[in-house]
């Protein structure tokens, strides 16, 4: 998709035009195309497209206008949902503005105009002001080319521009220029008079220094008609030849390597095999201004050979003509120098990696004797030559996991594997069905062009999901390069061992050590488990085997990480340190889980979170090689961290497998790491026993003695010790649980004592919550102020009281850290009490910023939660058939997943409660039927419980018997906890006028006295 906006916005698909109408949903168009793959904020559109008022539900509003935008633009889904707001995923390529700017500098590009920038959209003020930026920017082209054509002698006429900007100085000083070259001194003294009146008369000032400079040198004759200027001396092209393939996805990395060529006598493309280093090279030889050289040093072995070479690619033969004589007929060197003297010059010296020294050594001689000359190496590894430019060449951006057919084509990595596909296999395209084998293709490829080049040729015969299948086999299936490329070009094995045979002994050895971290590591991890020097690593990443991250981590592509791993293996040391590094990683994680409960908790996480692909990458070593020791270690100690991240699922995942490996008892010294281990298995298992009253006493009493065992060992986890009261109390035990809390209270660990007073049980208070949220200050731990300030706050909105700055403090606390699934929880809570506190605005945006959070990558039960606050909150805000309408495509999303109970339930009794709202109670009972079918009479969520009961009662309000609501209400009271939705209070309010007290009373205590068997008669249950 294409998209034009230097004229009237115009978009074009590989269909044809697509239509998009309406001012404001062009206006949100062209304002991301300005930002093309970068997010722009909500605040920041929604200024933009409600300048003067903004609509009362502004988040809402532009929720609308993104959709019916995405409607606009498919097939291509291109419009993403980002953190804090909305992206255009498209090239910035495919932008003509954005295409404009990156060559503008150089005079280029103003062939893409085609009238006044947005020139439908200047009503709306931030696009004007955005056109006329762009204005001035095209009369910079315009002015910069003008100078290169008068410089070249070349005719140039600048009429209409100076007649459209007769204040412009610039351009009325080379528009005098290019009239006195053409013969017409008159004309040009008359402009500079002309432009000298409208200054002092519109601007009150005189004529600035390059106006003055022209009119000076236009009256001294300097300015000559091009008829007698001096013949412009045809300069040699050089030998740089256009290659036969379209260049792809460089074009950033090429604008900075002119503006480096610019201002650097020597710059050295260094990457890694297959980065495309000489590619770019090539285009930025064709592009230059001084004649192109091209040496390729890939065939030269003797360092002796390399001034030869340079004379060679010169054309400095013995019949070479008089003008290239050289000054020294023994000296190559001198020849060379002599040919490229006086005259701009660009020398590309490419693949200079086995020869650095006599490369560097030729290059500054040469660098020194030809003052115009400028050098362009690649190499593996730096010249250190003095006043060298390093031009580091990364891999080409993969697409992220998930990306659809629209969003994957806007990643340079998929363009070129689409291109160089399409050569191959006649009509290959991605779409709906190769999507996620083409994202896959280019990502376990790293991007690397030429991995991805022979990944497209492989594609003539196989599909992308049978390559992408295959990949781990990639140096057996990437092979059969191009016919006349070097030999180590030809096939992707090759290219990686050209860059290991040029290393050292030591260099090898470290290099293939490695290769057992999966996701990076930090110099003291490299120490610990490689046992390499600094200096060797140092010595790798200057060869480009190694990447180095702005953090100081330091990481292999993922092909040289495969060959590396192949030659731990030959060396027989594979099963040693793959030992090491997990055992690296098990210490690493032990380690942080005390500070995890400390003010220290971010930085921990952060940290942790840097190593989450060699934790998976250990683990899962740990399990296939049986041992249960570090496995159990290192699952436990990493359960803390997955838990306050969120990642519930995977630990719960991590902690089967192991878990299947451990038994049902703790081996001996390990059950705190077992506990930590069965808490993560059983915190998933949690919701699906809970309606099982016998499974549930069964698993406490074996968390009873399992939790003894772990005690007597040594230190347990304090999270253990709470989730033993929590277990007790769903097992119904809930004077032992209340027992267990009370004692956990008078603890004199602070975080265990914090954590009692936070849950609380049955009763459970602001005292004590006021308690949990100052002893967790206390300690700095951010994860646990955070949840009880929300609890505190929901007892607080509960009885009426302010809870404005409890939610400021939990969302500052929060969004900075947490991990995307929990920054939605705690926004749909947050909107919860603002919403109880009457700000049904502010919940408003709330939900807003929870639903711009959401990704291909949120979990379902996620986007259910949110999508029941969503539903809730429109029908509160009197938008009932909106509500029913989300409430009904919530019964798809739960279908994704495993069903709860509680869920099940909480969604039926919730679209139930809106039913009843929009005037049919008989569906709403209905609604409320099924939820307490799905909770079963064994041991039902009470909660959940209170909350169907309530939603019968507002069902039979809405049919009109208050009497029989207030039963109800009663009934739904006197399960703890019970429900105190705001929807429930104010219906047990509206029977209590309605009834008068002491009725209401009367109806309320009836209730409120009922079994729960009586109670399920009453409402018609069958269960």
């Amino acid at each position: 998709m294409r998209i034009s906006i230097l004229g009237p916005l115009e978009v074009e698909g590989d269909g044809g035009p697509i239509a998009v109408g309406g001012l404001r949903l062009r206006a949100l168009l062209a304002v991301l195309a300005l930002e093309a793959g970068r997010t722009v904020t909500a605040e920041r559109l929604i200024d933009a497209l409600w300048p003067d008022e903004p609509p009362a539900n502004a988040a809402n509003a532009l929720q609308t206008l993104v959709r019916r935008l995405r409607a606009a633009l498919r097939p291509y889904e291109v419009v993403e949902s980002r953190p804090g707001g909305y992206a255009l995923a498209v090239d910035p390529a495919d932008v003509d503005a954005l295409r404009f700017r990156r060559v503008a500098g150089g005079g280029e590009g103003l062939e893409l105009w085609r009238g006044p920038a947005l020139a439908d959209l200047t009503a709306v003020p931030f696009l004007a002001n955005a056109a006329t930026a762009l204005e001035q920017e095209r009369l910079a082209a315009v002015e910069a080319r003008a100078g290169s054509l008068l410089a070249a002698g070349a005719p140039v006429d600048l009429t209409a521009e100076v007649a459209a900007h007769p204040l412009r100085e610039r351009l009325a000083a080379l528009a005098m220029r290019a009239l006195a070259a053409e013969g017409r001194q008159a004309e040009a003294l008359e402009l500079y008079e002309r432009t000298r009146r409208t200054l002092a008369e519109e601007l009150g000032v005189d004529p600035g220094p390059e106006l003055r400079a022209a009119h000076l040198a236009v009256l001294a004759g300097e300015v000559r008609p091009r008829a007698q200027a001096a013949p412009v001396q045809a300069r040699r092209r050089g030998n740089v030849r256009a290659p036969r393939t379209s260049f792809i996805g460089r074009e950033a990395e090429l604008d900075q390597l002119a503006a480096l060529l610019g201002r650097a006598r020597i710059v050295t493309l260094v990457g890694p095999g297959g980065a495309g280093k000489t590619r770019l090279a090539t285009e930025a030889a064709l592009r230059s201004a001084g004649t192109g050289w091209m040496v390729e040093l890939a065939p030269v072995s003797d360092p002796a050979d390399v001034p030869g070479a340079v004379r060679q690619a010169l054309g400095l033969r013995d019949e070479r003509p008089g003008a290239l004589l050289p000054a020294e007929e023994g000296d190559p060197v001198a020849q060379v120098a002599d040919a490229l003297a006086g005259r701009p010059a660009l020398l590309v010296l490419d693949n200079c990696e086995h020869l650095v020294d006599a490369a560097a050594g030729l290059a500054e001689r040469l660098l020194t004797d030809c003052p115009d000359l400028r050098v362009l190496a690649t190499s593996r590894e730096p010249l250190n030559l003095p006043g060298e430019h390093l031009a580091p060449v990364p891999p080409l951006e993969p697409p992220p996991v998930g990306a659809g057919p629209g969003q994957a084509r806007a990643y340079p990595s998929v363009r070129l594997l689409l291109d160089r596909a399409a050569a191959a296999r006649p009509g290959f395209a991605i779409d709906e069905a190769n999507a996620a084998a083409v994202v896959a293709l280019c990502r376990r490829l790293d991007g690397m062009p030429l991995a991805i080049e022979l990944a497209a040729a492989r594609l003539r015969t196989m599909t992308p999901r049978q390559l992408a299948d295959r990949i781990d086999d990639r140096f057996k299936l990437l092979t059969g390069g191009s016919r006349t490329a070097l030999p180590r070009q030809q096939t992707l094995r090759a290219v990686v061992e050209w860059s290991w045979e040029l290393l050292g002994d030591e260099e090898r050895v470290l290099a293939r050590r490695l290769g057992v971290f999966a996701g990076g590591a930090t110099l003291e991890a490299v120490e610990s488990v490689c046992g390499g020097a600094a200096d060797v690593l140092g010595a790798l990443a200057d060869k480009s085997l190694v990447q180095v991250s702005s953090q100081g981590r330091y990481s292999m592509l993922e092909t040289i990480r495969a060959y590396a791993l192949e030659r731990l293996a030959e060396a027989g040391e594979a099963g040693e340190y793959r030992r090491r590094h997990a055992a690296y990683l098990m210490d690493l994680a032990e380690r942080a889980v005390p500070h995890l409960r400390t003010g220290a908790q971010t930085a921990w996480l952060e940290r942790l979170s840097h190593e989450r692909d060699d934790f998976a990458a250990a683990l899962r070593w740990a399990i296939d090689e049986r041992d249960l020791t570090i496995a159990l270690r290192l699952c436990g100690a990493l359960n803390w961290y997955w838990w306050m991240r969120g990642y519930r699922q995977e630990s719960a995942v991590w902690a089967e497998q192991v878990m299947d490996l451990a038994g049902d008892e703790p081996p001996p010294g390990l059950g705190g790491a077992y506990m930590s281990c069965l808490f993560a298995q059983g915190v998933h298992l949690f919701g699906t026993l809970i309606h099982d009253r016998p499974a549930m006493v069964a698993m406490s009493h074996r968390l009873d003695r399992l939790v003894g065992i772990a005690e007597r060992e040594g230190p347990l986890h304090p999270l253990i010790r709470i989730s033993k009261a929590v277990m007790a109390a769903a097992a119904g035990r809930d004077e032992y649980a209340a027992e267990l809390l009370e004692t956990y209270a008078r603890s004199d660990d602070l975080w265990l004592a914090s954590s009692a007073l936070m849950i609380g049980g049955p009763a459970r208070s602001e005292e004590g919550l006021e308690r949990a949220v100052a002893g967790f200050r206390q300690l700095g731990d951010r994860w646990g102020l955070s949840e009880a300030l929300l609890g505190l706050a929901e007892l607080r909105a509960a009885r009426g009281a302010p809870t404005g700055d409890l939610i400021a403090e939990t969302w500052s606390l929060t969004r900075d850290w947490v991990n995307a699934d929990e920054a939605i929880s705690t926004l749909i809570r947050l909107s919860h009490l603002r919403a109880r506190a009457g700000d049904l605005d502010g919940a408003s945006e709330d939900l807003a910023r929870a639903r711009a959070s959401v990704d291909d990558e949120t979990a379902a039960h996620t986007r259910l939660m949110l999508g029941m606050a969503e539903a809730t909150h429109t029908c509160r805000r009197g938008d009932l058939e909106r509500g029913l309408e989300i409430f009904r495509g919530l019964f798809d999303v739960l279908a994704q997943f495993s069903p709860v109970p509680q869920l099940v339930a909480t969604v039926r009794t919730g679209y139930g409660r809106a039913l009843a709202l929009s005037g049919d109670p008989d569906a709403a009972t209905e609604q409320h039927r099924l939820a307490l079918e799905a909770l079963g009479d064994t041991s039902p969520d009470r909660p959940v419980s209170s909350l169907v009961l309530a939603g019968f009662a507002l069902a039979a309000q809405a049919a009109g018997d208050q009497e029989r609501a207030a039963v109800l209400f009663g009934a739904s009271s006197a399960i703890e906890p019970h429900d105190t939705s705001a929807d429930t209070l104010e219906g047990m309010e509206t029977a209590r006028a309605a009834l008068g007290d002491e009725h209401y009373a009367e109806c309320f205590a009836k209730g409120a006295a009922l079994s729960r068997q009586e109670v399920y008669g009453m409402v018609g249950s069958t269960t």
